[in-house]
C-alpha cells in the first residue's frame, strides 16, 4: 500500500472501496455547504479536513465556489439554454427531477 501511495502522490487508499466512501463523503459535504444548517457544513467540513486532509477541503471548496460563480453569472447576464439545448436535457431534467424547483427556467 506504501508503495502505491507513493507511486500515485495522494498517500490515500485506491481501492474502489475507499474511492466510493470517499465520493460519498465529498457528496455529503456537497449537499451540507449548499444546504441551510451551518452546523451540519461545519461537521462535514471537519469530516473532511480529518478524512482526507485541508487539500481537499480546499480544492471541493474552490469546485463548489466555482459551480455557484457561474451559475449566478449566467443568471445576471440573463444567459438562456437555447432550445436545442433544453430539449437534449429533458431526460436528465426528469431523471433528477430538476424541474421540480421553483427557480427553473424553461
Amino acid at each position: 500500500m506504501m508503495l502505491r501511495a507513493s507511486i500515485d502522490g495522494t498517500g490515500l487508499d485506491t481501492s474502489d472501496h475507499a474511492h466510493q466512501a470517499r465520493a460519498t463523503l465529498l457528496e455529503e459535504f456537497v449537499t451540507a455547504v449548499v444546504g441551510d444548517d451551518s452546523a451540519e457544513a461545519d461537521r462535514m467540513r471537519a469530516a473532511v479536513t480529518d478524512v482526507l486532509g485541508a487539500e481537499w477541503l480546499i480544492d471541493a471548496s474552490a469546485v463548489i465556489a466555482n459551480f455557484e460563480m457561474m451559475t449566478r453569472l449566467a443568471d445576471a447576464t440573463g444567459a438562456r439554454l437555447r432550445p436545442e439545448q433544453l430539449d437534449a436535457a429533458e431526460v436528465v431534467r426528469a431523471e433528477l427531477g430538476l424541474d421540480r424547483f421553483e427557480s427553473r427556467r424553461g
